[in-house]
């Protein structure tokens, strides 16, 4: 009797690892997701040659999180102010209600979207350098379009 207990708990075991062994060979795609950060390589920012000014660009929209903003104000060579804010799908400034109506789990994580809208520029200020500006962890997607928008801006700068 034991011996067919051990047989049939060996065969559920084998049977077991082969299905948890199934399963998609690619994870799911996120239509419209940004590449990680740490994928991107952001060069340098040269200002020896930019116009004293204010530049502005926007980001690609994203499909499921909207598009962002960036004005850059530059004098001497040096970036004096920074303001990046994001739109949401539908337009709408995000702003400290960002996520608000949305599940507990989900504003918590528009809340972490927003605070990358309000660290990132303060960044640029202060290191002067768009490779040292670090992404913030949930703040992926406004991390991408801030890199994008203010490359924009300061290529601006240098015409």
């Amino acid at each position: 009797m034991k011996k067919k207990a051990i047989s049939a708990m060996l065969s559920l075991l084998a049977a077991a690892s082969l299905f948890a062994g199934c399963g998609q060979d690619e994870p799911a795609k996120d239509k419209g997701a940004a590449k990680p950060a740490a994928e991107k390589k952001i060069a340098d920012i040269d200002l020896s040659d930019a116009k004293d000014g204010t530049y502005s660009a926007e980001s690609t929209p994203h499909e499921l999180y909207g598009n962002s903003k960036i004005t850059i104000a530059i004098k001497d060579h040096k970036i004096e102010s920074v303001t990046f804010v994001g739109f949401d799908k539908d337009g709408k400034l995000k702003d400290e209600s960002y996520g608000a109506g949305a599940s507990d789990s989900n504003r918590k994580k528009a809340q972490v979207a927003f605070q990358g809208y309000n660290t990132y520029g303060k960044e640029l200020v202060k290191t002067q350098q768009l490779n040292k500006v670090d992404a913030i962890s949930g703040a992926t997607v406004s991390y991408e379009q801030f890199v994008e928008a203010a490359q924009a801006a300061l290529s601006e700068a240098k015409k």
